[in-house]
């Protein structure tokens, strides 16, 4: 099995399942080089398993990092880019956060179902990278905020296109305008997660749930198909958002810039703690 720098890689033949998972060491958010592996991860996830005596139903994203899914984008990395007018590596961050979302919405260009298993909080790009799968599982205590309008910005990884095919317009507007933090009961309310589960247990969560898809995977798979079909989400599509989204972050002024360096440090905490506890 192939190694990665930033996430660990654990395929389950008997399940047809590979589950691959942020690893718990470094910045718990999207960071560059982070972005720039998962490209490769995605080119080996279509190569290696192209082989048919690899089965495989279900790709599964997590993360080994205590209470916490993702914390979304690189925010020290967006405030350097900003103050420094740097547009095109601003750019190439976002485009590259748009083809890991558009590679697992599209399950790697494979014939998988894609399930995320949100131990902790989701925020920001993390909440969007959990919507781009076809179903989200969340333990009970999990948190998921789209806070990018706490500085006077909003969410252009991807939120737009999937929430307004996953909810109505009315609740997909709410979701981006409010910068409050939601349960997964209430997500599950919506529509959003298919199962909330207990603290401790989520491998016991996702096998219920992978139990009960085997016995209808083929008309699982093909109605997501079919609904992707439907209403569909170009890479284009995806690429145009976040570049008005990069266009936007140029204009955001002092007192906004204030704010998301604020939210810079809570994640820098955050890093400081994983790396003591490592």
């Amino acid at each position: 099995m192939k190694k990665f720098d930033c996430i660990t890689v654990d395929y389950i033949p008997e399940r047809q399942l590979l589950f691959w998972k942020i690893k718990d060491t470094g910045m718990p958010n999207f960071c560059l080089s982070g972005l720039e592996e998962f490209v490769e991860f995605g080119h080996w996830i279509r190569s290696f398993f192209s082989n048919q005596k690899r089965p495989l139903q279900y790709v599964v994203s997590g993360s080994e990092l205590d209470g916490i899914y993702n914390m979304g984008g690189d925010l020290a990395f967006f405030l350097d880019c900003i103050k420094n007018r740097k547009l095109q590596e601003l750019q190439n961050y976002a485009h590259l956060c748009v083809d890991a979302i558009y590679n697992i919405h599209n399950g790697f260009g494979l014939p998988v179902v894609t399930v995320a298993i949100v131990e902790g909080n989701a925020y920001g790009g993390g909440f969007e990278c959990a919507l781009a799968h076809d179903f989200m599982l969340a333990q009970e205590n999990a948190k998921f905020a789209l806070p990018e309008n706490k500085f006077n910005m909003f969410p252009g990884m991807g939120a737009h296109s999937l929430l307004t095919r996953k909810l109505n317009p009315a609740d997909a507007d709410e979701l981006m305008r409010s910068n409050k933090t939601y349960t997964p009961r209430f997500l599950q309310s919506l529509g959003l997660i298919e199962k909330v589960f207990e603290v401790n247990q989520a491998v016991n969560a996702l096998h219920q749930f992978t139990d009960n898809v085997d016995e209808r995977f083929n008309f699982e798979y093909h109605h997501l198909k079919c609904k992707k079909m439907l209403n569909p989400i170009s890479k284009e599509e995806l690429l145009a958002i976040t570049d008005i989204w990069v266009e936007a972050s140029m204009h955001i002024g002092t007192f906004d810039l204030r704010k998301m360096e604020i939210l810079s440090k809570a994640q820098n905490r955050r890093q400081k703690k994983i790396n003591i506890m490592s």
